[in-house]
């Protein structure tokens, strides 16, 4: 069995990879909800489909559910599990996944609508309440998390991905903000921008109760399990529950104008990116000794400087995506604004979190233009069935918090059958 500083040692040193390697792997997730959704638009949306048969059998013994759920696994999480391990297949999984709806056109299951009827029904499903494509993100991104949790304590998942030690970007430091990112697009911050500063932060402590005590849960049970830490990641007692608490506060009290997020966004990590390399704060992060509680936690503390910046980005994001369902707004200009958007944001601090919500909305634009055999179309096809594409999505994305507590809990559970 490894000792506690061998284990330590194990997640120490490490400086990343390269964006593009990180981009060809999260776009698995895009690629396999589109590929998804056309399996069922062009054969589950049938009852004369060639998989008929097995439909039957499943609506008689009331588990169709099970049939959905077997369709997720294979071609959503099958995919994203292998892209973790084996990167060098990223590529010839996207093709793999992108010749399924070709397929299906070419086998007649899949034909391009009219688009006037097209653009109708996407306009219809932007406006709803709950937004598809949000949803496919927010999940997938979870399922992503959740698989990289479990995995980094592995030698098979390649050490490139887990998080870096102090400069560059990894797959683990994408997850990180795609779990902040997630929590602002969808805070009262950016759906009801008119609510009270004093209802926001109400619910600010609302939201940040468990993740405090969840915290605190985990401090101590590291310190009486004596569990390895990775100290230079959040420091000696601060960890990510913490910074998703403090955000969650903070968010509640920041402007609620878009382009005054936007501009907090620029200025916040513009300031701090000055004071880290012209005050000596780079230095004082890296090297300075733990004499006190915050030079304990210093890692953590002042890394809420970066991850309010990426809040205050998602909250920008979020407003203008439930703007949809406000006023009248082209998807055209939706997709623009977030294109436009995550381009220059991740040309300015590297980060990849919006260019993938991007690729979503892309799917759920492209999806609006094929059609099923009978003319079934995604849109009937979500109403109907009440189990769509969304099954593993929705579930995961209904549960944020807990799934992540869990897959937290699992990967200690792990390490002691494995004796690591």
């Amino acid at each position: 069995m490894a000792s506690k500083a061998e284990k330590e040692a194990f997640y120490h040193g490490h400086d990343g990879g390269t964006s593009l390697e990180i981009f060809l792997i999260t776009s698995i997730a895009p690629i396999s909800v589109f590929a998804q959704q056309c399996i069922e638009l062009g054969l589950l949306g049938s009852q004369h489909s060639p998989v008929s048969f097995f439909r039957v059998i499943m609506v008689e013994m009331n588990d169709l559910q099970a049939l959905y759920f077997l369709l997720n696994v294979i071609v959503i999480v099958l995919p994203l599990y292998t892209s973790f391990v084996l990167p060098q297949h990223a590529i010839t999984l996207q093709l793999i996944l992108l010749s399924i709806p070709c397929l299906l056109v070419v086998l007649g299951r899949l034909s391009i609508r009219n688009a006037s009827e097209s653009v109708k029904d996407l306009q219809v499903s932007l406006r709803e309440p709950r937004k598809a494509y949000v949803t496919s993100y927010r999940g997938t991104m979870m399922l992503a998390t959740c698989i990289a949790i479990l995995a980094v304590d592995f030698p098979s998942f390649p050490r490139r991905f887990a998080k870096t030690e102090t400069f560059g970007v990894s797959l683990m430091d994408a997850g990180v903000g795609s779990v902040l990112l997630t929590q602002a697009m969808v805070s009262p911050l950016a759906r009801k921008p008119t609510m009270s500063a004093v209802k926001r932060l109400r619910a600010a402590l609302l939201s940040a109760s468990p993740l405090l005590g969840i915290g605190c849960v985990r401090l101590l049970a590291c310190r009486a399990s004596d569990y390895h830490e990775h100290v230079s990641e959040y420091g000696v007692h601060w960890n990510f529950f913490f910074t998703l608490a403090f955000i969650s506060i903070f968010g509640s009290l920041v402007p609620v104008d878009e382009t005054l997020s936007a501009i907090s966004v620029l200025a916040i990590s513009s300031g701090y990116e000055l004071l880290l390399h012209r005050s000596g704060l780079q230095s004082y992060i890296l090297e300075a000794p733990r004499t006190s509680i915050f030079s304990a936690n210093r890692e953590g503390i002042m890394g809420c400087v970066g991850y309010t910046s990426l809040f205050l980005a998602g909250v920008a994001m979020g407003k203008r995506i439930f703007a949809e369902q406000r006023k009248e707004q082209s998807w055209q200009g939706l997709w623009a604004s977030l294109s436009a958007g995550s381009m220059a944001f991740a040309m300015l601090v590297e980060v990849l979190e919006g260019l993938m919500l991007c690729q979503f909305l892309t799917v759920e634009i492209l999806v609006h233009f094929l059609q099923g055999p009978k003319d079934g179309t995604i849109l009937k096809q979500r109403r109907m069935e009440k189990i769509s594409c969304q099954l593993l999505c929705d579930a995961l994305n209904r549960n944020l918090l807990a799934i992540f507590l869990l897959s937290n809990l699992l990967t200690g559970r792990i390490l002691l059958l494995q004796g690591l």
